[in-house]
């Protein structure tokens, strides 16, 4: 295999971790923790599975992830919002919940697959792998990446969402509405989310119940590590892109069994963000003030 045909390999990788960390990091810079992002990315794969099998088009599986992924956004986005409550209670449940759709979605939908194959219909459930096909997942996520920068320090949607991210209470003050500004970061940044989830089946081109577990926590970590900066996440991204695609190609050139092998990822993914945390960039690119706090519209008084 020459240089190119290596560098192609990683594109379906590099789609879904760089579109779900860039998501991601979006949409916390509203305030929002987001700890349901595993559970609905796991949703995602499964909904974008079910969806090209019933409809025997790739893209409607797509459409499909990203809507669903938007839906669980909002409702995390609102619930933690309009509601003074725990925004990793909230985040879990939902994480959870997308487990368990997963399973039911994605079942169901194998079985009708496997009718369908006896049938001699084989539906395609996985986005285009040619060549081509491969160099647009490079270029569309990165070209993603730089508008989302642009929208970010360029347009005042962006500086409300980054008001509304480090002190939401100013930001009221000075007439910008909170919840409707977290929902917009929701919508944008799961769409990604929802986008990556779909990619991420093209890379495995593959479902089984737990398909995509733990992989929205890598694109957590790749976000964390580029301190959330769109255009710094293209280079964790790859980087993990590349570990997980030849991640058996190095489990067998070192002979590791395979269960340290499930562990590197994660290994390297405290790497990337303890690395982060020792350089100049961890003041630069912090989070936001309010990132996981309570909004009540009201200051409370004693």
């Amino acid at each position: 295999m020459d240089a190119a045909s290596y560098v192609l390999s990683v594109a379906p990788a590099f789609m879904a971790y760089y579109l779900t960390s860039l998501g991601q990091g979006f949409f916390e810079k509203s305030g929002v923790l987001n700890l349901s992002i595993d559970g609905v990315f796991v949703l995602g794969i499964a909904v974008a599975y079910a969806a090209s099998i019933y409809s025997c088009s790739p893209w409607v599986g797509l459409a499909a992830a990203v809507l669903t992924a938007v839906i669980f956004g909002i409702l995390l986005t609102y619930v933690t919002t309009k509601f003074p409550v725990s925004h990793g209670a909230v985040g879990l449940s939902i994480m959870f919940l997308g487990y368990g759709l997963a399973g039911l979605v994605g079942v169901a939908a194998r079985n009708t697959y496997n009718e369908m194959v006896v049938s001699g219909i084989y539906p395609q459930f996985t986005l285009p792998v040619t060549p081509i096909a491969k160099v647009l997942m490079f270029a569309i996520p990165a070209g993603l990446g730089i508008l989302l920068y642009l929208l970010e320090v360029r347009t005042k949607l962006g500086a409300a969402v980054r008001a509304v991210g480090e002190d939401p209470h100013a930001a009221t003050s000075l007439g910008i509405d909170v919840l409707r500004v977290r929902l917009i970061a929701a919508a944008l940044g799961y769409s990604l989310i929802g986008a990556g989830s779909a990619g991420f089946l093209t890379w495995v081109a593959t479902w089984s119940e737990g398909t995509g577990i733990n992989h929205g926590w890598i694109a957590y970590a790749v976000s964390l590590a580029a301190g959330r900066h769109p255009l710094l996440t293209v280079g964790t991204a790859g980087a993990f892109a590349i570990l997980a695609t030849y991640m058996y190609t190095l489990q067998a050139a070192y002979n590791l069994s395979p269960e340290i092998a499930k562990m590197i990822p994660f290994i390297v993914a405290i790497g990337a963000m303890v690395t982060f945390m020792s350089t100049p960039l961890r003041k630069k690119l912090a989070p936001p003030q309010s990132l996981g706090k309570r909004f009540f519209k009201e200051e409370r008084t004693v």
